[in-house]
Parts: C-alpha cells; sequence; structure tokens
C-alpha cells in the first residue's frame, strides 16, 4: 500500500568521482591513504567512492580493507584476487566496480597526495579535457638508479610516441569513467600495461593536460620494483615494442564505436560474405586511395564496425550515443569558440550534459548562424586545413549553404552508405544503376577518379538532367543491359521514371530493390514505382550536410537513424514530438569535429515514431515518413497549414491536366500556382484543383495561376513542389500541419 501522506523518497545523489587504488602488500598505508581521500571527498562536497583493490597480498592487506569497507559502507568498496594480475589487472577490477561519472587512479603508498586529487578534478573541468594527470615534481625526490632509469624510460616513451609528457608513464590520472574503460581496451599481453596509459590516451585521440604534483619517498611497505629495477627496465623495453606495434602500426582510425564494442561485445548477424566476394572487395580496397580524392581505405575499419553496432541493443546505442556526445561537447567548449561563448552564455559546462536527455539545455544551431559564423569562430581551432572537404548545398529558396566536413567523418558517411545499401539485398560488387548526377562540381582529375571508381564496383550512372520523354526508352535499355541487383536516386526521377515504365510496358529487367532519396516520397509514388519494377522501395533521408541520416531496412516500417553518426530529435514547440506528430528535425553530428553540428535545425519536417524496437533487430531509434522541408509549408489564412508533400499528393490524379507544377509563397494570405499544361488540360480541371486548394488554406486565399513552357530543377536536379519564403518556426508556434494524405485521395 501506498502512503499518499509520505514524502516520496529523495533520489540518491549520483557517485561523482570514483577512485582506485591497488593495493600490494599495503596495509600500513590503507588507513592514512582511506582517512586523506574520504577528506577530499568531504573538501570538495562531493559523493566520492573508495574502491581498494587488494592484488593478492600476502600480508594483512585484505583485512584492513574489509574493515575500513564495513566502516564506511556504500563509500569504500573492497575488491579482492586471489592472486596478483599487476597494477592494470586491479583498474580492470576497480573499473567494473566503478559508479563514478569520473575516474581516478592513485597508487597506495601515500606517494602521490591525495588532496592533489581535487585540483585533478578542477583542471578536468576547468580546461574541459579528456583527462588529467599528475606528475612528479622533483621536489623531495630521491634521484637515485630508479630516478635515472624512470627519467631515461619517458624519454624513451616520448620519442617512440610523439609526445612531449613531463612523466608519461605517472599513473596518477582522472578521466570520465567510459574513457577510462577505453583505455583499458588493449590487445597485448604486457608486463606492465600501466606504463601506456597516456600512449593510449594520445593515440585514441583524448586531450589531455598534466599538473605538477608533490612527490614523497615510500614511508611504509617495499615497492615490487624495490629489489628487481633492472629485470623491470628490460621487461619495460619489451613492452614497448609491443606498444609501440599495437598503438602505431595496427592501430585503426580513433573510433569510439569499435572502443565501445570491446566493452560491449555483440553478435554480428550480418550476412556472411563468401570467399569470391571477400576477393573482389579486397582488390577495390587495394585501389581504393587511388581512386578517391580524401578519403582513404579507412573506410573499411568504420564499414567493418557499423556492420557490428547496428546489432547493439536500443539501450547500448543510446549509450554509445551519449557518450560519443559527450566527447564531442568536450571538444566543442575546449576547441570552438561559438560553442564555447554559448555555452558559457547559458551557464553550462561540457559535464553538464551527460546525455540525449540534457540536449534540450542546448540551444538551436541555425543555416543563419552558420553563415554569420562560418569564417570566424565556428570552426574549431585545432582541425587540419589539408583534411577537411568544403561542401556547398543549393538551399531549398535558391541561397547557397556553405559547411565542412573533415575526412574521418566522411569516410564515416561511405561506410555508413555501404552497410545501408546492404540492407536492400545487395552486396559490394552487385551491378547498380544510379539516376544522379555523377561529376557536376567536379575537377577533371576527380571526375575520372569518380569514373574509374565506378568502374570497379561495377555502378553505372544516368544523368538526372537527361531525364525526358525524348530519350526514356533509350534510358530503359541502358538499365536493362546493366541488369542492376540494386538502383538508387532521386525519388521524382525514380517517379518520372515508373511513370514512363507503366505507359509504355515493363522492364526488361527487374532489380532486386530501389533506393529512393533527396525528396520526400509520397505513398502514391513509392506504390506507383514498386508497381513498375516489381520490387520494394528502401527510402534513404539524407542531406548535403550529412549525407545518409536515417534509411528504411527491409521492414518497411520508419527509417532507422544512423546512429553511430547523429543524434536526430523530432520536436514540436520544442519538445519531443508524439508518435504519429509531425515535428521538425534537429540533428546534432557525433563524429565531424572540424565544424561541429549541434542541434542543427535542418528544415525538414518529419513524423515522430513511438520508441519500440524494430522487428528486424536493429538497435537504432526510427523516424516516420519524412514530410518535407519547413520552406516548403505553404500558409493559408486563419492559421492554416499545408506541407508540400499535399501537393505532390493531391495533384497525382491530375497528371494528365499538369504536366509539371509549383507552388510559391512570398507573402502572407496568397501564392503562385505555376503550371505546365499537360495533353488534357481544361480550364474546369484548373478550377476544381483551385477549389480544393481554398478548401484547405482558406477562402479568402489569392491565387494566382501562372503558365509556363518549363520549371527549372535546382542545380542539383531536384524539381521543388512548393517553396515558401515565409517563416514558420515549429519551435515557437507549432501549426497543425495537414498531412498529405488529408484529402483522402
Amino acid at each position: 500500500m501506498i502512503d499518499l501522506d509520505k514524502p516520496a523518497p529523495t533520489p540518491p545523489v549520483p557517485v561523482e568521482l570514483s577512485v582506485i587504488v591497488p593495493c600490494l602488500n599495503e596495509e600500513l598505508n590503507i588507513p592514512e591513504l582511506s582517512e586523506r581521500i574520504l577528506g577530499v571527498f568531504a573538501e570538495g562536497a562531493l559523493r566520492g567512492e573508495l574502491i581498494l583493490v587488494d592484488d593478492g597480498s600476502t600480508d594483512g592487506t585484505a583485512s584492513v580493507i574489509r574493515g575500513l569497507a564495513a566502516a564506511h559502507p556504500d563509500v569504500v568498496i573492497g575488491c579482492f584476487h586471489p592472486q596478483n594480475r599487476g597494477i592494470a589487472g586491479a583498474w580492470r577490477t576497480g573499473a567494473a566496480s566503478a559508479r563514478g561519472k569520473l575516474v581516478a587512479t592513485i597508487d597506495a603508498d601515500l606517494q602521490y597526495q591525495p588532496e592533489d586529487l581535487l585540483r585533478l578534478r578542477r583542471e578536468l573541468y576547468e580546461h574541459s579535457v579528456d583527462i588529467v594527470q599528475g606528475f612528479r615534481s622533483a621536489v623531495g625526490r630521491r634521484q637515485d638508479q630508479r630516478y635515472h632509469l624512470s627519467r631515461g624510460f619517458n624519454s624513451f616513451l616520448n620519442a617512440t610516441f610523439g609526445m612531449s609528457l613531463r612523466d608519461n608513464k605517472s599513473g596518477f590520472v582522472m578521466c570520465a569513467r567510459e574513457v577510462f574503460q577505453d583505455l583499458l581496451t588493449y590487445r597485448g599481453s604486457y608486463f606492465y600495461w600501466q606504463s601506456f596509459i597516456m600512449v593510449a590516451a594520445h593515440v585514441k585521440g583524448y586531450s589531455y593536460k598534466e599538473i605538477e604534483s608533490l612527490f614523497e619517498q615510500r614511508r611504509q611497505g617495499t615497492s615490487f620494483l624495490e629489489k628487481t629495477a633492472q629485470i623491470a627496465a628490460v621487461k619495460s623495453l619489451v613492452d614497448v615494442g609491443k606498444a609501440a606495434w599495437e598503438y602505431r602500426v595496427s592501430q585503426p582510425p580513433a573510433d569510439v564505436a569499435t572502443q565501445f564494442l570491446r566493452r560491449n561485445p555483440v553478435i554480428d548477424r550480418s550476412t556472411s560474405r563468401d570467399p569470391l566476394a571477400m576477393m573482389r572487395w579486397r582488390a577495390y580496397l587495394a585501389a581504393f586511395n587511388q581512386t578517391h580524392w580524401m578519403i582513404t581505405r579507412d573506410v573499411e575499419h568504420y564499414y567493418e564496425t557499423l556492420r557490428k553496432t547496428q546489432w547493439l541493443s536500443p539501450s547500448d546505442t543510446r549509450e554509445l550515443q551519449d557518450e560519443k556526445l559527450r566527447r564531442l561537447l568536450r571538444h566543442c567548449y575546449r576547441n570552438v569558440p561559438y560553442y564555447r561563448s554559448a555555452m558559457q552564455a547559458l551557464k553550462l559546462r561540457p559535464e553538464d550534459i551527460r546525455g540525449q536527455a540534457d540536449l534540450h539545455k542546448l540551444p538551436y544551431l541555425s543555416k543563419a548562424d552558420i553563415r554569420r559564423h562560418l569564417y570566424f569562430d565556428i570552426m574549431s581551432e585545432n582541425h587540419d586545413k589539408a583534411q577537411i572537404l568544403k561542401i556547398t548545398t543549393s538551399g531549398s529558396t535558391g541561397e547557397p549553404f556553405v559547411c565542412y566536413a573533415d575526412r574521418a567523418q566522411l569516410e564515416f558517411r561511405w561506410a555508413a552508405t555501404l552497410r545501408a545499401q546492404e540492407w536492400t539485398g545487395y552486396r559490394f560488387g552487385d551491378p547498380t544503376v544510379r539516376l544522379w548526377h555523377q561529376t557536376i562540381g567536379m575537377t577533371k582529375s576527380q571526375a575520372a577518379r569518380e569514373r574509374l571508381d565506378a568502374a570497379l564496383s561495377n555502378r553505372s550512372f544516368i544523368p538526372v538532367f537527361e531525364l525526358s520523354e525524348s530519350n526514356m526508352q533509350a534510358m530503359v535499355q541502358t538499365i536493362a543491359a546493366a541488369s542492376p541487383v540494386l538502383m538508387d536516386g532521386y525519388a521524382e526521377a525514380l517517379n518520372f521514371l515508373a511513370g514512363y515504365l507503366k505507359s509504355t510496358g515493363t522492364l526488361a529487367v527487374r532489380p532486386r530493390a530501389l533506393m529512393s532519396s533527396a525528396q520526400t516520397l509520397p505513398a502514391s509514388s513509392r506504390k506507383l514505382i514498386e508497381e513498375a519494377f516489381g520490387c520494394k522501395v528502401f527510402d534513404k533521408y539524407g542531406s548535403r550536410e550529412f549525407s545518409g541520416i536515417a534509411y528504411e531496412c527491409e521492414a518497411h516500417d520508419g527509417h532507422h537513424v544512423v546512429a553511430e553518426g547523429y543524434i536526430v530529435e523530432v520536436l514540436r514547440d520544442g519538445k519531443p514530438a508524439l508518435p504519429g506528430e509531425i515535428g521538425e528535425v534537429v540533428i546534432t553530428d557525433l563524429n565531424n569535429t572540424c565544424m561541429p553540428f549541434v542541434r542543427y535545425r535542418i528544415g525538414d519536417l518529419a513524423e515522430a515514431m513511438a520508441d519500440v524496437p524494430c522487428t528486424c533487430g536493429r538497435g537504432a531509434a526510427r523516424i516516420g515518413a519524412i514530410q518535407g522541408r519547413v520552406q516548403s509549408i505553404i500558409q493559408g489564412t486563419d492559421g492554416r497549414y499545408l506541407p508540400g508533400t499535399f501537393f505532390a499528393h493531391f495533384l497525382k490524379e491530375y497528371d494528365y491536366a499538369f504536366k509539371r507544377f509549383q507552388v510559391l509563397q512570398d507573402e502572407r494570405d496568397a501564392m503562385t500556382f505555376r503550371v505546365v499544361k499537360g495533353g488534357r488540360f481544361s480550364d474546369g480541371v484548373l478550377e476544381e484543383v483551385l477549389a480544393t486548394f481554398r478548401q484547405y488554406l482558406g477562402e479568402r486565399m489569392r491565387i494566382t495561376v501562372e503558365f509556363v513552357d518549363e520549371i527549372a530543377l535546382i542545380r542539383t536536379g531536384k524539381h521543388l513542389a512548393s517553396v515558401s519564403r515565409l517563416n514558420v518556426d515549429f519551435q515557437r508556434t507549432a501549426p497543425s500541419v495537414i498531412t498529405a494524405g488529408a484529402n483522402g485521395r
């Protein structure tokens, strides 16, 4: 029974800091160490926990730890190894038990000062770096044989791995828990891996900072290195060779998803690849750097990782996104002045955003913001300009838009596209046909590489600008000759070709699947295309800023977000839209660090879906039907609105009268209906259509009809059914948009 008069229990304060201490025969040091660390928690007014790991001690260390844990329940945690596993093994055990969002490691011998934990924490927060390390001060430090061996080894590490740390092998560090867990995911077998924790941080792309820490000689107990310093030095040199192989030779690109999989292994349920297919894939990759001008064969790493991460559970997928988001925001705060200023204005720090549940605290990013700050402060201060690509979009209202993406993000996009194509049943090397613009905007060298890549990957192009009734038969013959397994292209281009096939006959060779993109795909167009080609359509939602954002799987129940790369919010009035509601799409790009997109209002509308797993078994969240651009919403009178998809859906029944059309709106309560007349056009049909427009937009809506010979495509070959230059802000006053199926046709 619930006591309604009794106040609800206060949720426990989350643990902020877990301090992990490996203990080997340290019974005389642990009591003082524990007392001082608990004093640090009190002084810093933070909830912390002290994790003491007995690493196979032969003295009374285990008993002392048990006594401290009993005296300080839920604050002092004891972990016990029956046999010695080494410092790295003790760290792993401690990390597995840690609850804090931060983790610190410190030796049990009181050579490092526990009070410096507060200094590490302050530096971590104030400088928004991933890791802070305390290096051993020379003050009071005995300069004996071990000292000189340590200094020599530090120089050797710095030279081997291109670093410049004062004390590379110091084990006094603090970082986020997931960062620490990631650092511990090494593959080699080492004598003393703990010496390489900062090497791992450096190679995996984490930012770090050093602070000087007063160092005292051991006063109680004996170091395990006391009588074996020279032997340990030899073993350490052997370890350097192993580390050089792991971290310099065989190290793949820094990829949080790969590191996440090591901690969260998953069964790869992707379709297996036969030996012949693998040979073809390997041959293609061997020439990859010669057929591409920005991306490299590192795409293979991303592709292999994405084949596995798609099978993560929904909760693990979200955890991966949250981890990448935290890393992104630390980078933004540290290296991107625009975001640092925006967060400081809101009194926010990176640690205030723990995951997607906190995204609402951050401001939106608009196209206008990017245009205003592009060459001022929205690009990172630490990017390599030789590794970024300028991307120019056509702009839905005719105003070009410029942004930049770094090489790693471009390689990720390529791999994500290939993975999504495989959802259709396609396998690399199968013949494909693209209704696209193959080489527009490319240099001669780039165009040559593009054509060579198409030949090696068995891909044929049909330029989208050449779609016309006069050359349709030649295109159909080209498609038949290619015998494609997969066809992809603009939704409108596929619709146009499908209409031709329905009116003239059937395609001689049927592809296994079609992938539509670049424009909305109304249900009527999907039905026409699938009937004409005799196969399923897999819809892609993407943009020039991000490439593929979400794709349909074989279940055809919404679009799976490319969750390893993007967080997609569907919002109304600043809040998540309810399932079935239409909201504005807001995107956070988790990978592009040269020019981060955080809560970017891309200008699209989509249907929100319930947060339930897809029957395909993939863990990525889904969004429903893409409703088009915010800029395509036509405003009627009395607060009425129609999305651009309405016009395409409604006018599909009038293709005999209107060969092509476009709706334009430059002022309130008025619009222009531009028309290319069809063979059976009549004034009666026109009046019938205009009456329906007024039914949904209001009788007082002024509609100007303009007859034209053609309606030009925009630069990338798209046809815009409706364009509005009025502003509709979904996050201030979300309109009650009438969806494309509202008229029942």
